[in-house]
């Protein structure tokens, strides 16, 4: 097996899957498919009676050319082509998110089939890949649009939020469902009734940092639910869409240093180490503020390297981790790797993305790797 290649533990997505069921007992799992797209995930997860969170038409189109029902898929992207939303609703999909005024007049010639629900904007606190800002509808227009929902009789089915990916704060969750009390609370003034509760993702998974398990986090959804409840705002049907908690943690990126070579920064001199995969090829998070554990087989002294793609972009670069003296043909094993590389890898400079093999399970993560 030649690298980059990464490797999936088909066990490690079932049991992900499981643990995420057990602690959130009352909510529909949505894998969001746009983390890991691969077929063999997708069967894994749908044997398991996952619903499916979607951000194209797409990959509800190839949901539906599975068999997959379309009740059992949400269309989460709060901002659509009229298209998509046309053929989503011939699908048969209904469950679609907006976040804005100009979105929800598009669903007025299918609003006897949609049923929306609102996108509203909360912290990202605690996490590493923020999503404010571009999405979530801020309080001072929920007033617009739910006015414009009793005057045109459109349905409130429910209210939604994102605390950001990989988010690190329990408490975070927390405080955004107490913002969605504030919206239905301000949507019940105008005869508007949501009826569900969807906390999103950005559910995290080890990379190296302290952060909480899904149980901690479900121990305060579920507290904040109930707060709710106490002030007489009750939900009859629960989502959560984790995506990187699925798949992550599943995989691990086998890539090779290619290059090792001295480079002068800001009048300090730094060794830089080229990957045979980069930003282009599946590690574009690690633009952002995502880094990944890493293993090397390397050996030597450890130095404090930077870490580059193979591609000619200055762009091309990703963090900075302290291996083993760094020489060609050494293996560089990325771990939490499952999630979010493929779906962004491309054949930029027309160097391949890696390839994917899927294993039953990882026993040893080094041992088991056997490649050329």
């Amino acid at each position: 097996m030649n690298t980059p290649v990464l490797i999936m533990d088909r066990s490690k997505i079932i049991s992900n899957y499981r643990e995420m069921k057990s602690a959130f007992t009352d909510f529909h799992i949505a894998y969001a498919m746009k983390s890991n797209s691969h077929n063999d995930i997708l069967n894994l997860l749908l044997r398991e009676d996952s619903d499916i969170e979607t951000a194209s038409i797409s990959e509800i189109q190839l949901l539906i050319e599975r068999g997959v029902s379309p009740e059992k898929i949400i269309f989460s992207n709060p901002v659509k082509p009229e298209s998509a939303i046309r053929s989503a609703v011939e699908s048969g999909v209904f469950t679609m998110t907006f976040d804005s005024l100009s979105e929800l007049k598009k669903f007025i010639p299918y609003k006897e089939f949609i049923k929306p629900i609102l996108r509203i904007d909360v912290a990202n606190e605690g996490s590493l890949w923020v999503l404010s800002g571009k999405f979530g509808c801020p309080k001072r227009v929920w007033p617009q649009i739910f006015q414009y929902m009793k005057d045109n009789e459109i349905t409130l089915s429910g209210i939604t939020f994102h605390v950001g990916s990989q988010c690190e704060m329990a408490s975070t969750w927390g405080k955004a469902i107490a913002e969605v009390g504030e919206a239905a609370l301000m949507a019940e003034t105008y005869n508007l009734k949501p009826e569900i509760l969807n906390i999103g993702g950005g559910f995290p998974i080890n990379l190296g940092r302290d952060v909480p398990t899904v149980k901690d986090i479900a121990n305060v959804v579920y507290k904040a639910i109930n707060d709710l409840e106490k002030k007489g705002i009750v939900f009859e049907k629960f989502y959560a869409e984790p995506g990187r908690f699925i798949s992550g943690s599943a995989g691990t990126l086998c890539t090779r240093v290619i290059g090792v070579g001295d480079r002068d920064i800001k009048g300090q001199s730094e060794k830089w180490v080229f990957l045979d995969t980069g930003v282009f090829s599946g590690l574009m998070e690690t633009i952002d503020g995502i880094t990944y554990p890493l293993y090397s087989n390397g050996s030597g002294e450890i130095e404090r390297v930077m870490l580059c793609g193979p591609s000619c972009d200055g762009a091309d670069k990703m963090f900075k981790a302290f291996l083993p003296s760094p020489k060609v043909g050494d293996i560089i094993y990325m771990y939490g790797t499952g999630a979010y590389t493929m779906s962004y890898s491309s054949n930029f400079n027309g160097i391949e993305p890696p390839s994917v093999s899927f294993v039953d399970k990882i026993e040893n993560k080094v041992e088991n790797f056997k490649l050329n």
